[in-house]
């Protein structure tokens, strides 16, 4: 441990940071995405380009009756989704007790199914499981706490924070530019990144701390749940049931007891006379998650109760939700969810490159096959890779025939496959000691085909299409592939002009009575 106040913080900061950092950069770069993860499924569904359909004209008996074809035995519940402003097909999901769902979209025009893809929704599991879910739930709220730890450490040693954030040289290059860029957008971010690794914690604080809901409820979950957010529930008679009540028939009334339009429907207990038929609304008309549902009974349709005010616990919980959602206030709340996001993947990225700037002479010394050597590899395939494969799977979306087998599993073997090469190549010492140009310039280039081939593949869905008929939503997703294309191209211009230049003299530091460098901040020699 270090002699003062300030060291230790700053030795915290440090290594709080960089044991986690790619880890964070991976939950960082999966919850930007996800900000738009709806529309990025939509984009991924040309099936249903230029004819969409509301929410109004949906049948849902043939959409239950889809779910029954391909239900296993005993299923737990069928749910649909409506189409809406952000999503534009009808989801389905037969979920169960034990074992994955059984899960497809349809064309609310048509009713046939649209072709499979893993879409948006693989970025937001990236973002808070790690697609490992019990276990990467667990370890993205470690990660959490961690990032709660640099931030507050963060704060307390930088003395001039309020100056760090008018100060950035990207002229300058190398370490002083990347400490900037971590200055900027961290003070930058800094309410932003504190409320949501907060949140994001405290979203599963009943998975991480389950001992008090176990004791006061004896185990029973459903219950803490059916008290909390006063739904309801009806234990099962173990008879069946013969038929499912008409789900059309029931979505006017519904609407009525709401107050507000019905989004999605779920039958519980589908095989069993205590079957209940619940409608609920969206997530974006307040803060705090939308838990109202109407319920009625399977056999004959009748009403059986509506949600009332919550528990105000639960009330606090689920705003705390909704904030790290950010499912309402519309597009401009996700936009800026979405910019921020950035902000917070480029001071993790910047943080562990000036680690890695500022051991410059230990790592020339020790190689690139030391425990350095593999920082920078890291550094490069991680940063560098995660956004080359996320562009390789938009454009494997393209590629992929329709009718594929396993398609969305297809694209995740693309992600998997290119992220996997991207690092591997990083990992030659010749390639990450001075690769961020060709890795920034490959990006460019991958972000920029996105457009070139939807434009080549989808006479539905491509930039000039989409913006004749008025469709931002899909044309947002081309024109922000072309802004990231362009972001990486100065980056990996800069990182070529600068390796051409010869490096600076380095001039001998200016030292006070007793030794301290002049101009610095002791607390930061070890960082």
């Amino acid at each position: 441990m270090k002699n003062t106040f300030s060291q230790a913080m700053a030795w915290l900061h440090t290594w709080a940071g960089l044991t986690i950092g790619w880890l964070l950069f991976v939950i960082f770069v999966g919850g930007t995405i996800a900000c738009f993860d709806k529309e990025l499924t939509h984009w991924m569904q040309p099936a249903l380009h230029g004819h969409e359909r509301g929410a109004d004209s949906v049948d849902l008996d043939a959409a239950l009756t889809q779910l029954q074809k391909v239900s296993k035995e005993h299923p737990h519940a069928y749910y649909i989704t409506l189409p809406g402003e952000r999503s534009k097909s009808l989801q389905g999901g037969v979920y169960y007790d034990v074992g994955n769902p059984d899960e497809f979209n349809l064309d609310p025009a048509t009713g046939k199914p649209v072709p499979e893809t893993a879409g948006g929704e693989f970025f937001f599991t990236l973002h808070f499981n790690l697609h490992s879910q019990t276990w990467g739930m667990y370890i993205v709220g470690l990660a959490g706490m961690f990032m709660l730890i640099a931030i507050f450490t963060g704060i307390v040693i930088h003395k001039r924070i309020f100056k760090d954030f008018f100060t950035f040289r990207p002229k300058n290059g190398g370490q002083r530019a990347w400490l900037d860029g971590h200055n900027l957008t961290g003070v930058l971010g800094l309410p932003f990144h504190l409320m949501i690794a907060y949140t994001g914690v405290a979203i599963f604080v009943a998975n991480y701390m389950p001992a008090g809901l176990y004791s006061a409820f004896n185990g029973d979950v459903e219950k803490f749940f059916v008290e909390a957010s006063d739904s309801y529930e009806r234990p099962e008679t173990g008879k069946p049931l013969k038929t499912i009540h008409s789900l059309d028939a029931l979505v006017a009334d519904a609407r009525a007891r709401l107050g507000q339009p019905v989004t999605w429907v779920s039958v519980h207990h589908p095989d069993d006379t205590s079957a209940t038929i619940s409608f609920g609304g969206d997530h974006s008309r307040d803060v705090a998650w939308n838990f109202k549902q109407v319920f009625y009974d399977a056999n004959d349709g009748r009403f059986l109760h509506v949600s009332g005010p919550m528990a105000a616990g639960y009330k606090t919980y689920t705003f705390i939700g909704g904030m790290h959602m950010a499912q309402w206030g519309g597009s401009a709340l996700r936009w800026l969810y979405f910019v921020m996001g950035i902000a917070g993947c480029v001071m993790i990225a910047s943080g562990m490159q000036v680690w890695v700037n500022k051991r410059a002479k230990k790592i020339a010394e020790a190689g690139s096959l030391s425990g350095y050597g593999l920082v920078q590899a890291l550094n490069l395939g991680v940063v560098g890779g995660l956004p080359l494969a996320s562009a390789a799977m938009v454009i494997g979306n393209r590629l992929i025939p329709a009718d594929a087998a396993a398609r969305a599993s297809a694209e995740i073997t693309v992600f998997c496959a290119v992220w996997i090469a991207a690092t591997l190549y990083a990992a030659i010492p010749a390639v990450h000691r001075r690769g961020w140009g060709q890795f920034f310039a490959l990006n460019a280039v991958a972000f920029a085909l996105i457009p070139l081939v939807n434009l080549a593949t989808a006479p539905n869905s491509h930039l000039l299409a989409t913006i004749a008929r008025g469709d931002w939503t899909l044309a947002a997703v081309d024109l922000t592939a072309l802004a990231l294309a362009l972001g990486f191209a100065l980056l990996a211009r800069r990182s070529f002009v600068k390796a051409r230049q010869p490096a600076p003299e380095r001039k001998p530091r200016r030292e006070r009575a007793g030794g301290e460098p002049a101009g610095g901040n002791p607390a930061l020699a070890d960082r």
